[in-house]
């Protein structure tokens, strides 16, 4: 992603992460689920569109669902979410890239989030997030431009893994270096996809019963969900919360 000049801003703001869904999309294979096809594209109370929601699963049961979403949240402003939920018989981390993106600042969080007990499993990232600890540790240290930061809600930092890359305010001319970051996230994760763990029946359970508590008490702590509901009214965000994240 090159920047040209400032009259680019808003072309890299709708175009950042764009190029994801495609990359996981044919690198596993998947296919748009048929359960959510009213969210292909969203409008607000008013009938405005402003993006959309797109969902899509694996023939031989790798994910349970790969969710992408787009929205234009006023003229220059884009929210974008990217969450791909494995199979939790299958001992694959969640991966997550999403952000609030804007000329004068943007908001980006992405991780592994790993759906197991941090302290008791550190082998586990050793062995598998090789190319998430080099990026974690540019961003976070080769290159102190960006705001990089520990979440400020207690849950987040409860259920992330080691190397939750969160940045504020990231200005525009940073944006290719988050981009390549997620990359490198994403190259580790379709590499434990390759390979994956089934994880024991006792652990499968636990594995959906922390997932369901954590998406909850995301979508419950949501500083922003007001305003979302203010755009959509509350069914459709209900809807596009199942759709993406639970």
């Amino acid at each position: 992603m090159e920047m040209v000049g400032a009259g680019s801003e808003t072309r890299v703001i709708d175009e950042f992460a764009a190029e994801f869904e495609g990359h996981i999309v044919s690198a596993l294979g998947l296919r748009l689920s048929d359960e959510f096809p009213d969210l292909a594209v969203l409008k607000n109370l008013h009938g405005t569109e402003m993006g959309f929601a797109r969902v899509y699963t694996h023939n031989s049961g790798l994910i349970e669902k790969a969710a992408f979403m787009s929205l234009t949240m006023m003229p220059g402003m884009r929210y974008f979410n990217i969450h791909v939920i494995p199979n939790p018989e299958l001992n694959i981390p969640r991966f997550s890239f999403e952000g609030m993106l804007s000329p004068k600042g943007s908001q980006i969080s992405m991780d592994l989030y790993p759906d197991l007990d941090v302290m008791m499993n550190l082998d586990y990232f050793k062995r598998h997030y090789r190319r998430v600890a080099g990026a974690y540790r540019e961003a976070r240290f080769d290159k102190p431009v960006e705001a990089i930061e520990a979440s400020r809600m207690a849950h987040m930092r409860a259920c992330c893994s080691p190397y939750f890359l969160l940045a504020y305010g990231v200005a525009p001319e940073h944006l290719p270096d988050f981009a390549r970051y997620a990359q490198a996230y994403l190259a580790d994760w379709l590499d434990i996809c390759a390979s994956p763990e089934k994880n024991a029946p006792a652990e499968t359970r636990a594995r959906k019963v922390r997932r369901e508590r954590i998406m909850q008490a995301i979508i419950e702590a949501d500083p922003d969900r007001d305003k979302v509901v203010m755009l959509f009214g509350e069914e459709l965000t209900q809807r596009i919360e199942l759709a993406t994240m639970l």
